[in-house]
C-alpha cells in the first residue's frame, strides 16, 4: 500500500463512498462531493469540494434537558457516478426519512425515496435499493420515477431479533425457515443451502433466514416482460449469454428474444425490434401476418399463424398486436401534440414500419433457415421493392437465379395498382417480350403513365436483345419508324438482311420524311444503305435519294458559317500541297486516303472527309445504279461551290466527257482526272467508265486508240494553254508535251505557234526534238525504200530468167492470144507467167 492523496478534513467523517474521483462523505457538519483530480492538482480550486447541505445535529429535549443525538448520516453509490444519502426530519429516526439521489455535480436528477424511518442498512444492487428496517426488508426500484416499492419481506417470528445487516447479490428475495433445513450448526447450514440454492445472506433473525437467491435467468426474463420490463429483460438475456448460462441456440433464449422483439414493436421501436427479430430467427410469415395489406396480397401463399412452428405463447403476442395500421394510428394518436400534423406522422411511422418489413425480409432471403417460406418472402419483396420504387432491388430480385416469386400473384397486384413499369419488368423476367413491348408502347404513346418507365432508350436497348427474334423486331421497327425516326435505327441494326428485304421500304421512308425531326437526312441515309446492302428490292430507287442526303450533308459540313467555309479551304490547300508534288494524283485518290487514316468521331473537318470520300466512292461505283441527272440537279441546287468534282463526276456519267474534262481542269483543278478522262476513255479507273462505254471496247481499233488518244491531248492542250494561272498552265503543258508529244507531231506548228514566247524553250523541245527526228527518220526511210524496191525488181528479173531458163523454148505463131484479156499478141511485148505455160501480154502482167 502506499499514499495517493492525502485530503485535510477538519470535522469527523461518519461515512463516506467512492465512485472514479469523487467522494461522497458525511461529516459532522455537511454532505459534501470531493473531486480527487481536482484536488490533486489545485485542492483550492473551484469545484473541488462540494458542499450540498448540512447533516443534523444533536439537539437538547426541553422537557428532560437530554441531549438527543440523530442517526449516523449515510451515504452510498447508487449508479455511475451517482451517490445517495439519507436525510430525516427528526432526530430520533422515527421519522419519515429521505433517499436523495444527486450526481457527481450535486444534481438531483432521479427522484427521491421515502422511507417510513431511518433504515439500520441500506445496500444498492442495481437497479435495486435495498433497506433493512425494524422487522423487515424493503427492495425498492429505483428505474420508476416513483421509486416504487418492489418487494417487502418481514420478518414476524415472535422472538426474533430486529435485522441490522443487508448485503447484495444478484437474484431475487426469499425467506425460508432454519428449521426447514438443518439445526445442527452453521457447516451443516452452509452445505444444505449450497445444495438446494445460491444464495447470500440478507437478514438474520433469531431462527429465520431471508437470503437473496439465484432465479434461473430466463425465468427471470419471461417475468421482466410480462411486467414489461423489456429493456431490463433484454440486457439479462445478454448477460445469461455473456456467462454461458444460456446458450444462444437454445429455444428459450430465442423465445425471450423474440417476445421482447414483439413488445418493442407492439411499442414501434421499429430498429430494436428487428435486431431481436434477427437474433431470435421470426419466422417471416408471422411478420407479414401483422402487415394486414400484404397478407390480404399473398393470399393461400401466407399460411395461417397458429400453423407456424413458434411457441402459442409467441403466436398470441403476435396476435394480440393487431395490424400495423392499428399500432400507427394509435401512436400517432398518442404522439400528436400541439402543432403536430397527427396525418404526416403517422404517414412516417408507417413507411418505418414498410423498411423494417423490407430489411428483415432481405435478411431472411440471405439464409436457408425458413427456406418454406421463400415464396412468401421473394414475392412479398417484390411488392415492398414497387411500393418503395426500388428498381434496381425489384429487377434483381425477379431476374437472380434463385427466386421464387409468383408473378402471377405480382403483376396482378402491379396491374390493379397501376405500376406499369413494374408489370413489364416481371413479364420480362418471365421470358415474355410481346407483354413487355405492348406495355411500352402505351407507355410511349400516352396511353397510360409510368416515371419509372426509362422511356425511348430503354425501349430501344430491349429491343435491340430481341436479334433472335425477327418477327418482333420487325413489328416494333414498324410500329417505331412512325414514331421516332432517329430512335428506329438501332432497331433496325438489329434486322437480318432477310427481314430488312421484306421491309415496307416505301411507307418507313414515308415517315421518316413526315416527321421533320433534326438529323432527318441521317435517318434516311441509314436507312438506305441498310437497304442496299440487303439487296432490299427498292434499293436502287432510293440510291437517288440517298446521295442527294449525301450531298445535303457535306454540304453541311462545309458551309453555313465561317468556321466550316475555312473547313473547305483547308481541305483544298491540304489537296494542292499534295498535288504539287504530284500532279498525277487525283482528288479521288487524295481523299480516299485521307479518309482511311482518319480516326475521329466528331462531326468535325475529318469526319467531313469520310461523309465526301463515301460519296464519291458511290458515285463512282459502276453500274451506275442511281439517277445522274437528278443527282447533279440537287449538287447544282445544294452545293455549287462545294462538290466540284463530284458535278465533274456526274456530267462525265451524263455522256458530256468533253464538258467533265473542262468543268476538271478550270474549276476542279484535278489535272490527273482530266486527263484519265480525255486521254485514256477505256482506262478502268476513268471518268468516262461511268457513261457505259466499256462496251465498245472489244470494236475500236489500234488506229481509233489512237485517233482518240490525240484527240484527248489536243483538248487538254487547248485547256491548259487557257488556264488562268500563267505559271501552272506552263507546267502543265511542258508537262504533257513531255509525255505526249508523238500524238502531236501532225499539229506541231500550229503548237509551237500558240506557245506564248515568254515561256522557256524547255517547254517546247520535246515537241521540236520529235519533230526534227520524224523528219529525219522520213528522209532516211525514203531512201531506203527506194533501194529496196529496186532491189526488189533486180530479184523478179533474174527469177524470171531462170526459171525461162528451165522451162525450154516457147514457140509463138501469130494466133497465140494472151491467156489474161485473150487478145491477139501479135507484136505486143508478152511474159511468161512464172510456174506456168501461160503467156501474157506485159501490161496485163
Amino acid at each position: 500500500l502506499r499514499l495517493e492523496l492525502e485530503v485535510p478534513i477538519t470535522c469527523s467523517v461518519a461515512s463516506i463512498c467512492q465512485y472514479g474521483q469523487y467522494l461522497c462523505v458525511a461529516d459532522t457538519e455537511a454532505y459534501k462531493i470531493l473531486d480527487l483530480a481536482k484536488l490533486r492538482t489545485a485542492p483550492s480550486a473551484e469545484g473541488a469540494r462540494l458542499e450540498l447541505f448540512p447533516t443534523q445535529q444533536p439537539r437538547t429535549d426541553p422537557d428532560s434537558g437530554r441531549v438527543i443525538r440523530p442517526p449516523r448520516p449515510r451515504t452510498l453509490v447508487v449508479g455511475p457516478g451517482e451517490f445517495m444519502f439519507l436525510t430525516s426530519s427528526a432526530s430520533d429516526g422515527d421519522a419519515t426519512t429521505l433517499g436523495v439521489i444527486v450526481t457527481a455535480l450535486g444534481e438531483a436528477q432521479r427522484g427521491t425515496l421515502q422511507f417510513a424511518s431511518y433504515p439500520k442498512s441500506v445496500v444498492y444492487d442495481a437497479p435495486f435499493l435495498i433497506a433493512a428496517f425494524a422487522g423487515s426488508v424493503d427492495v425498492y426500484d429505483t428505474r420508476q420515477p416513483e421509486q416504487t416499492l418492489a418487494q417487502r419481506l418481514f420478518v414476524d417470528t415472535p422472538d426474533a431479533g430486529r435485522p441490522r445487516r443487508v448485503c447484495a447479490a444478484a437474484g431475487f428475495l426469499a425467506g425460508t425457515r432454519l428449521a426447514q433445513l438443518d439445526s445442527e450448526g452453521e457447516p451443516s447450514l452452509s452445505r444444505a443451502l449450497s445444495a438446494v440454492v445460491r444464495a447470500s445472506v440478507v437478514a438474520v433473525s433469531q431462527d429465520s433466514l431471508y437470503v437473496l437467491a439465484d432465479e434461473p435467468p430466463l425465468l427471470l426474463v419471461s417475468r421482466m416482460l410480462r411486467a414489461g420490463r423489456v429493456e431490463e429483460a433484454v440486457a439479462a438475456v445478454d448477460a445469461a449469454l455473456a456467462s454461458g448460462d444460456v446458450s444462444q441456440a437454445s429455444a428459450e433464449a430465442r423465445y425471450c428474444v423474440l417476445m421482447a422483439g414483439v413488445q418493442y414493436f407492439a411499442r414501434l421501436l421499429l430498429d430494436d425490434a428487428l435486431q431481436l427479430f434477427r437474433r431470435g430467427s421470426l419466422d417471416p410469415r408471422a411478420l407479414l401476418h401483422v402487415y394486414s395489406d400484404y397478407a390480404a396480397y399473398l393470399g393461400p401463399l401466407l399460411e395461417p399463424l397458429e400453423r407456424l412452428p413458434m411457441p402459442a405463447t409467441l403466436c398470441a403476442a403476435i396476435r394480440d398486436l393487431g395490424t400495423v395500421s392499428q399500432l400507427v394510428g394509435s401512436s400517432a394518436a398518442d404522439m400528436a401534440g400541439n402543432g403536430c400534423d397527427q396525418e404526416a406522422l403517422a404517414e412516417a411511422l408507417a413507411a418505418n414500419a414498410l423498411e423494417v418489413l423490407e430489411r428483415y425480409l432481405e435478411h431472411v432471403r440471405l439464409s436457408e433457415e425458413f427456406d418454406v417460406a421463400r415464396t412468401a418472402v421473394d414475392t412479398a419483396l417484390a411488392r415492398l421493392y414497387a411500393d418503395h420504387d426500388h428498381v434496381e432491388k425489384f429487377t434483381a430480385l425477379i431476374g437472380s437465379r434463385d427466386s421464387r416469386v409468383d408473378s402471377s400473384v405480382a403483376i396482378a397486384f402491379c396491374r390493379n395498382t397501376k405500376r406499369h413499369y413494374y408489370e413489364s419488368l416481371l413479364h420480362r423476367a418471365r421470358g415474355e417480350p410481346r407483354q413487355v413491348l405492348g406495355i411500352w408502347r402505351r407507355l410511349l404513346s400516352g396511353e397510360c403513365e409510368d416515371a419509372r418507365f426509362g422511356g425511348m432508350p430503354e425501349y430501344v436497348a430491349y429491343v435491340g436483345t430481341l436479334t433472335e427474334q425477327q418477327d418482333i423486331l420487325l413489328a416494333e421497327y414498324a410500329w417505331l419508324v412512325d414514331i421516332d425516326a432517329a430512335a428506329s435505327l438501332r432497331v433496325l441494326a438489329g434486322l437480318t438482311d432477310v427481314s430488312v428485304a421484306a421491309l415496307d421500304a416505301d411507307r418507313a421512308m414515308t415517315s421518316i420524311q413526315s416527321q421533320k425531326v433534326e438529323g432527318g437526312d441521317g435517318a434516311q441515309r441509314a436507312l438506305i444503305e441498310r437497304l442496299i446492302s440487303a439487296g432490299h428490292p427498292r434499293a436502287s430507287h432510293y440510291l437517288t435519294y440517298l446521295l442527294n442526303v449525301y450531298v445535303r450533308q457535306v454540304r453541311d459540313c462545309y458551309s453555313g458559317d465561317e468556321e466550316r467555309h475555312r473547313r473547305l479551304l483547308a481541305l483544298e490547300e491540304r489537296f494542292r500541297c499534295a498535288q504539287a508534288e504530284d500532279l498525277r494524283l487525283t482528288f479521288r485518290v487524295w481523299i480516299a486516303k485521307a479518309a482511311a487514316e482518319d480516326k475521329s468521331d466528331a462531326l468535325g473537318s475529318q469526319s467531313a472527309i469520310r461523309l465526301r470520300a463515301q460519296l464519291i466512292a458511290m458515285l463512282g461505283a459502276r453500274p451506275i445504279a442511281y439517277d445522274a441527272g437528278a443527282v447533279l440537279d440537287c449538287v447544282e441546287r445544294e452545293a455549287p461551290a462545294v462538290l466540284h468534282l463530284e458535278k465533274a463526276m456526274l456530267i462525265a456519267a451524263l455522256g458530256h466527257a468533253s464538258d467533265a474534262g473542262e468543268f476538271l481542269v478550270t474549276a476542279c483543278q484535278d489535272y490527273a482526272e482530266a486527263e484519265l478522262l480525255l486521254m485514256r476513255p477505256y482506262a478502268p479507273e476513268s471518268l468516262a467508265q461511268l457513261a457505259n462505254v466499256a462496251g465498245a471496247r472489244r470494236t475500236r481499233g489500234p488506229q481509233q486508240a489512237k485517233e482518240e488518244e490525240t484527240e484527248g491531248v489536243r483538248h487538254l492542250l487547248r485547256l491548259y494553254m487557257a488556264h488562268v494561272d500563267d505559271e501552272m498552265a506552263a507546267r502543265l503543258v511542258a508537262d504533257l508535251l513531255q509525255r505526249c508529244s508523238e500524238c502531236l507531231c501532225d499539229d506541231a506548228g500550229a503548237v509551237l505557234v500558240s506557245i506564248p514566247e515568254h515561256w522557256p524553250y524547255a517547254i517546247a523541245e520535246p515537241l521540236v526534238s520529235r519533230q526534227l527526228a520524224r523528219l529525219a527518220h522520213r528522209e532516211r526511210s525514203s531512201s531506203i525504200e527506194r533501194g529496196l524496191r529496186q532491189s526488189l525488181t533486180l530479184a523478179e528479173q533474174l527469177r524470171a530468167i531462170d526459171e525461162h531458163r528451165d522451162a525450154g523454148p516457147i514457140v509463138l505463131d501469130y494466133s497465140q492470144a494472151c491467156a489474161k484479156c485473150h487478145k491477139l499478141l501479135g507484136s505486143s511485148a508478152f511474159v511468161l507467167v512464172p510456174g506456168s505455160r501461160e503467156i501474157r501480154h506485159v501490161s496485163c502482167g
